[in-house]
């Protein structure tokens, strides 16, 4: 109330200010209505989700689920969390998902961007604790594997394609989902 009699009492440079910031308002309040595409959102997020210094150099998170806004209707809980890689060679599907209490399980697919034959087959697949191998398993006929595991927060996954080199998707940061209820 003090400042509105003193800029009623006829200060320029205070009613001179109290305009500038007005437009400001105006054009902020104007701007708010103007929403970008939500699938360039969730590129655009996609993009600072994964950054890990021990990524294997190549490789790209093209989706994760938990970037993408919940369809309006939904309904029921929604428990799976899924990542979708890419590298020059390969698409790593991911789904991450709860089990009991204290498991979770990771399925995935690996498949070649290149070849005819898009399934890698017979590919080691390890889940690891820095460099403790917690479990293993390789891709079948259809390029899928599956690991069951105890959460841990700093865990990743190493793909042997080949004595080369192994690609390395990190979990960093990856929360195991209880079934987030969703209405």
């Amino acid at each position: 109330m003090a400042m509105q009699r003193h800029i009623d009492s006829g200060c320029e440079k205070c009613s001179d200010t109290l305009r500038v910031w007005q437009g400001v308002l105006s054009v902020a309040a104007g701007e708010s209505v103007l929403n970008p595409p939500a699938d360039t959102v969730r590129v655009v997020k996609s993009q600072f989700a994964v950054t890990s210094p021990t990524a294997s150099s190549g490789v790209r998170l093209v989706f994760d689920s938990l970037l993408q806004p919940l369809t309006a209707g939904v309904r029921g809980s929604v428990a799976a969390r899924q990542f979708l890689y890419e590298t020059d060679e390969y698409y790593i599907d991911l789904r991450l998902e709860p089990r009991a209490e204290d498991r979770a399980c990771l399925v995935g697919q690996m498949l070649n961007r290149l070849g005819a034959d898009r399934a890698v087959q017979k590919v080691p697949i390890r889940l690891r604790e820095g460099k403790l191998s917690l479990a293993q398993t390789s891709t079948n006929e259809f390029g899928e594997f599956q690991l069951e595991f105890e959460p841990r927060n700093s865990l990743c996954i190493s793909i042997s394609r080949d004595p080369a080199g192994e690609i390395i998707l990190p979990l960093y940061g990856i929360q195991v989902p209880h079934g987030k209820d969703v209405d």
